[in-house]
Order: structure tokens, then sequence, then C-alpha cells
């Protein structure tokens, strides 16, 4: 990993946004007491492990049978990193054999349905069985061979995209078979193939087939596990979905629920914030919804700053600029401020400084400019009626303003979640004209952010 940037030129090279943190990234801050009332234990005692003070001391006491958890979370809030971190945390011969799909990086984000996540989910298994040298019994691969044999192979549609697939492969069988086949039909569903639709159309009508042979392999890889003392159970952790806009979201979390459950395993799905308040319908899905809030930068009532907040995202920006490329500490607190403790638009702010410097310094000005076109960014995004309904939800944070459009201003980061789920508009919203014309009183911070922001 590269040392913070020396020069801004270093620094507007290196930011990276959408790339989640290595596990053992030194970049990585922690930042649990940052967020509030939060930790992670909630979520590691769902599967039966007793949290140690030091990771490395985690003990199961239990083994869970088959549990599905949500986590959620702002997009850019640090999920992907956590959940990365959780995976080495969690994979370990005393705990579990994690096995975990980015579904970014392996599938179609902007066209995903459930069968391409649980032909994707099966594919990393049996990966992972593959590279880490498991025999499984032929017997328990019989029924996941027959079904593609039968249901895949020979459909009149795309039988000849099938044979095309099985004629680069070698004559193998059993899990090396397994691993290849998955491999091509996931990445027709990423690539966007022409016999994309076909194949997404014969695993929904086969799926009660593909369900059973596939938990005839989860069954026979679990066991295996255990034998060779990989893991004590199998853990799935599936990344990205949540990402899914409005409708999809709800289809896959909600309407097609029934058809991921059917495999019965350990699962943690990563969901958008939103989803969560839809009519508690996630409640009567999912055993346990855990929730990552904002970085808290301000307590509840305005204009009291919360120190643990602030100084994580100072450790953030200082992780990968050097303090020699600031004119003073106060525009990197006038950084934070209008972040909302977001940190993912801390290295938006960070680079919108970078590019508007007009030397080798990011100065107040710079950072003014940066703010300027981060608030931009979203006055996009937003109508006048958003703008109202933001300044109601500034000025009565105990009421309860779960509307539709509320969900939707949360999926779109303009209204941020903190730790006790309390919410707040974005800081560089409340800059827009829009915002301040229709506030209805002036409060605290957001009064320094109209003066610092004009």
């Amino acid at each position: 990993m590269a040392p913070p940037a020396k020069t801004v030129w270093e620094l507007g090279n290196q930011l990276k946004f959408d790339e989640p943190l290595k596990a053992d990234d030194e970049r990585f801050v922690h930042t649990e007491s940052a967020r509030g009332e939060f930790s992670f234990n909630g979520l590691l005692r769902a599967y039966g492990i007793d949290p140690g003070k030091d990771p490395g001391e985690d003990v199961m006491k239990f083994v869970p049978s088959g549990k599905y958890s949500l986590f959620c979370g702002h997009r850019g809030c640090g999920k992907s990193t956590e959940l990365r971190r959780l995976r080495a945390r969690l994979d370990r011969p005393d705990l579990f054999f994690v096995v975990f799909l980015d579904v970014l990086s392996e599938l179609d984000i902007n066209n995903l349905s459930y069968a391409d996540v649980l032909l994707a989910i099966a594919y990393v298994l049996v990966s992972r069985i593959e590279s880490e040298g498991l025999i499984i019994d032929p017997v328990h691969l019989g029924k996941m061979e027959n079904w593609f044999s039968e249901r895949i192979e020979i459909h009149e549609t795309i039988k000849e995209y099938t044979a095309k697939i099985k004629a680069g492969l070698k004559v193998e069988s059993g899990i090396p078979f397994l691993a290849k086949i998955f491999a091509q039909l996931t990445s027709s569903f990423k690539m966007g193939s022409t016999y994309k639709e076909e194949l997404r159309t014969e695993i929904c009508n086969s799926f009660s087939q593909f369900a059973e042979a596939f938990q005839s392999l989860i069954d026979a890889a679990t066991e295996k596990v255990a034998e060779s003392g990989r893991g004590r159970s199998i853990l799935f952790i599936v990344d990205g979905t949540d990402r899914l806009r409005g409708e999809d979201s709800e289809k896959f979390f909600i309407h097609d629920a029934h058809q991921l459950r059917q495999l019965r395993g350990n699962f943690i799905y990563c969901a958008p914030i939103h989803m969560i308040y839809e009519h508690n319908q996630l409640n009567q899905v999912f055993e346990s919804i855990h929730k990552l809030p904002m970085i808290k930068i301000e307590e509840k009532d305005p204009g009291i700053p919360n120190p643990a907040g602030i100084s994580a995202m100072e450790e953030i920006i200082y992780k990968r600029a050097d303090r020699s490329l600031f004119d003073n500490e106060e525009t990197v607190k006038y950084l934070i401020t209008h972040s909302g403790g977001h940190p993912r638009d801390l290295l938006h702010l960070l680079m919108y400084g970078f590019e508007s410097a007009e030397g080798d310094l990011i100065d107040r000005y710079s950072a003014e400019k940066a703010v300027k076109r981060l608030a931009t960014d979203y006055r996009m995004t937003l109508s006048k009626d958003d703008l109202q309904l933001l300044c109601e939800i500034d000025s009565a944070p105990e009421e309860t303003h779960n509307s539709e459009e509320a969900r939707r201003l949360l999926y779109n980061l303009a209204l941020l979640e903190y730790n006790s789920y309390w919410w707040r508009s974005h800081p560089v919203v409340r800059t827009l004209p829009g915002y301040i014309a229709c506030k209805p009183k002036k409060r605290g911070t957001d009064n320094e952010l109209q003066r610092t922001s004009s």
C-alpha cells in the first residue's frame, strides 16, 4: 500500500472511491466507537460467536443450523470494507468456512435476479472447494450435474451455447466440471450474453430441481468442511446487493425472498438502507437485521461535536494525504463537517479539493469550491418538494417521517441516518439556496454551513 500522498498530484492519482479496502489494508480506520452506540457484537452473536476483546479471541458457542441476516447501511458508509474484514475474522477452522460473493464483480447489478445470484453463489462455493482441495463424493454432486444436463444442456434455445461451453472443457467431472460450468454461466449473466434471459428463465422454471441439487451440494460441502477441519460450518456472505434500486431491491429482498430462503444455510446479504423501512416486511423474511450507521461527527442536538467521529474522519484523511497538503487544520475540519460523516463523500471532497486547488495546497478556497461542487451533485437529484421534506425532517427529528419520498432520499444519500436511527439532511444539501429558502428556522451548525458556503 502506498504511504499517504506527499503532494497533491500523488493524492489525485491515488484516491479511489469504489474499491473496498482489503482486510489488511493499512488505510483502514476502526470506526465502531465513531458511529455512536454501535458494535458488531449483535451480528456475531446471531451466528453463535461470543466476541472476544480481540478478534482472535472469538469463540463459537453454537453452530447455527440456518440463519439469514441483512447487513444494511448507506452506500459508501463502509459496508463492503467491513464485510471483508468480517470474512477474514470468521474464516477460521474453529469458526466458519466463509464463501464470499461480490455481486458487483461477478454479475450485472443493473439487471439482476435471484437466479443470477444463486448461480453465482454456487460458482464461488465450488471454486472455493476446488481451491481448498476438498473431495466431495460424486454421489452428492449427481443432482447438480443432472440438473445441468436435463434442464440447461438440452434446452432448445440454449443447447448450442451450452455445447460450446462443454467443447471448451477438458474431459472432467465432479467439482472441476461444475466450477467451470458455473463460471461460464455466471459470466453470461455479467456480460449480457444473448442467452442471458433464456438461461435465467430456465433456472427459474426448474428452480425446485436446482434448489434441491444445490442443497445437496451445500450439505455435502458442510460435512466435508467440518470433517477436514476447515471450519465448523459454512457461512455465505453476499456483498453488493445493496446497490439494487427501487423496485429491483423490493423484488429481490421481498417478493423473491422465498426462493432465496429455499436454501438451508447461513447467509448474510448486504441490503440498501431504505429497505428496512418498507412496512416491516424484511423482518418477516430475515431473522436479524444489522445496520451500519453513518460516522457521527455531531450529536443529535446540532452544534455539539462528537470527538470520536471527527477523529475517525481525520484519520481517514491523513492515511491518504499528508498533513502538509492542507493550509491548516481548519480546512480539514471544514471538509469533515460538510461530509456529514460519510466516508465516500469525504473522499469526493478531497478529490474535488485537489481539482480546485490553484497551487500545491488544498486551502480554504479550494475546499469551499469542493463543497459547492458536491452540493451541485446532490442538487441535480433533488426537487423542490425533496428540499421541503428535508427541512421538515431537520426541524422535527423526533417525528416519524417514514414515507416513500423519505426512503428515496435515504437511498440517494441526501438524508443520512445515524446511530440511534435519527435522520439529518446531508450538510452540503443544507448549503443549497433551495433548502435555505424553505428552511423553517436557523439552527446550530446550519448557520455556520450557510455562512461558510455562501
